[in-house]
């Protein structure tokens, strides 16, 4: 892992830290999605529920760009939906390069893609402009 990736890594790590504190006011530095339904009855599972079983699969198949559209597709404006994603991006930042890589994705698509849907969900995490890094 060379210096970018690295650096990159722990951008991912502050900003899901700042999320965890600021969002839901948790001391710790991540932010894991709690399944509301019960996972032994299929029935009390809420669709965000579903939705994050469905991604929780695709990362292990390494199909990491087919569940990040899918996390964008199903958005929703809840703290649920902003739980689930921080969860999901945290998920992908924990893999190695060759890991994403086989998948076809990248560190810079999770920062991306992190900023990206906190943007849209309302959470502005990319306080200090840095998602366009042209200039580095």
């Amino acid at each position: 892992m060379g210096f970018q990736d690295d650096w990159m890594m722990r951008q991912i790590e502050m900003m899901t830290k700042f999320v965890a504190n600021v969002v839901f006011g948790k001391k710790e530095s991540r932010v894991e999605y709690q399944i509301v339904g019960n996972t032994e009855d299929s029935g009390t599972l809420t669709p965000i529920d579903l939705l994050h079983l469905e991604l929780m699969t695709m990362i292990k198949e390494g199909r990491y760009g087919e569940a990040e559209d899918m996390l964008f597709e199903n958005m929703q404006y809840s703290d649920k939906y902003i739980e689930l994603s921080s969860d999901f991006y945290q998920r992908l930042n924990t893999l190695d390069d060759k890991q994403l890589e086989a998948g076809g994705f990248s560190r810079d698509e999770i920062y991306d893609g992190y900023i990206e849907i906190m943007s849209l969900l309302g959470v502005p995490i990319d306080v200090f402009g840095q998602a366009d890094r042209s200039e580095y």
